[in-house]
């Protein structure tokens, strides 16, 4: 099941209202326009963050260490509806969290799956693991980062910047 995305950016300009100019509510109001229509202007818009994480609590923390960064942030529970969801636009993800080890279909689906079918959006994803360094050893030369649970939220949060300023060399 698919939680709804969390949109933590928004842009905020200010206007001058040329009807009210000469009266007492002639004053700065301040307007703020939906995400989709700057979506293009970054580091002015809002960056894409796709995160598959099982646990409400991680997605609900991950999400909240994310808010500086003034991303999107898109939470799924399972691996299904991430492989459906990059299939339809997934080259709109600037980052991948994705958590390794999960009940049924979880990180390791999605990454074989982009390894198949989306071997440039591979690239840009960090994954989220508790388990032995065995298991992401083989998935470490294809993708950006592993960050190892419990993990330190700066290190998270300077991982996804560092993800986001790549080179589009490395990306593509």
């Amino acid at each position: 099941m698919r939680a709804p995305s969390i949109d933590i950016a928004a842009e905020v300009a200010v206007t001058k209202i040329p009807a009210l100019r000469g009266t007492k509510r002639h004053r700065k109001v301040t307007m703020l326009r939906p995400l989709r229509q700057i979506a293009h202007l970054w580091p002015f818009g809002y960056k894409r963050v796709l995160v598959l994480e099982d646990d409400t609590m991680m997605q609900k923390l991950v999400t909240k260490l994310l808010r500086p960064l003034h991303v999107r942030v898109d939470v799924f529970g399972n691996g299904r509806d991430v492989v459906r969801q990059v299939a339809a636009d997934g080259h709109r993800y600037d980052a991948l969290l994705l958590d390794l080890m999960m009940p049924h279909d979880g990180g390791l689906t999605v990454l074989r799956n982009l390894r198949e079918h989306h071997p440039s959006i591979l690239r840009r994803g960090i994954l989220m693991t508790g388990t032995r360094t065995s298991i992401t050893d083989a998935w470490f030369p294809l993708v950006f980062a592993v960050v190892h649970k419990p993990f330190d939220g700066l290190a998270l949060v300077t991982t996804v910047r560092a993800c986001f300023h790549q080179p589009e060399s490395l990306v593509a």
